[in-house]
């Protein structure tokens, strides 16, 4: 099981060069997601594999939809809404290739995801395990002392977390996460995270976090 900061849904490495789209920068798409915090290269890799299952005459449109799917899934948080609001317009097994999901799976995980950000297929065989944030800054990571006292934000998928003296927001989801430095302690509310019984999970002496969410017995 992966303890590095990542996410346990990006187990394979991205691979894979989309084609090209008349009217769509995909090298600028790829520095956008970048920016936006997502990965470019899981970006054109998702994006490759969707296009690989959409039938030749397809329109540019879906093609631009399943960009932003792709998007989510390189792991973009603002294009959670987006995406699942979309994903109804490509055809289901370019959308599953794209998540990297079989099509089988693909309804119980648009259904999930409405309740449940953190949810996808393989997350019960992980016992509940989404991801590591944070990580020391000394080895490419975020933090300069181990992360403590973990509590849940108002916005769904949101957590708060202190290093040291400094306060950070955690916001995550399946496939992407983010860290912002915070100028002083924010308001929590209990009983949020964003999921059933989502958590943030810290330890001691470890620069690591780890998003949580306790499957039913």
């Amino acid at each position: 099981m992966i303890r590095r900061p990542g996410h346990l849904a990006d187990t394979e490495p991205p691979t894979g060069v989309p084609l090209a789209v008349p009217g769509l920068d995909l090298e600028r798409a790829g520095l956008n997601v970048e920016a936006a915090g997502g990965s470019a290269e899981r970006f054109w890799h998702v994006l490759a594999a969707g296009q690989a299952a959409l039938p030749s005459d397809v329109s540019t449109d879906v093609v631009v939809a399943l960009s932003g799917i792709a998007g989510w899934r390189a792991g973009v948080l603002g294009l959670r809404d987006d995406a699942l609001a979309h994903l109804a317009d490509v055809p289901a097994a370019a959308a599953a290739a794209a998540l990297g999901l079989s099509e089988t799976d693909l309804d119980a995980f648009v259904e999930r995801q409405r309740t449940d950000r953190y949810w996808w297929p393989g997350r019960a065989a992980a016992r509940g395990y989404v991801c590591a944030v944070g990580g020391f800054a000394g080895l490419g990571g975020a933090w300069t002392a181990p992360p403590v006292d973990a509590r849940p934000l108002d916005d769904d998928g949101s957590f708060a977390v202190r290093t040291g003296e400094r306060w950070w927001r955690v916001d995550a989801d399946v496939w992407g996460s983010r860290l912002v430095a915070l100028d002083r302690e924010p308001q929590t509310v209990p009983g949020r995270g964003g999921g059933p019984a989502a958590s943030l999970l810290t330890f001691a002496e470890s620069y690591l976090a780890w998003i949580y969410v306790a499957e039913p017995a």
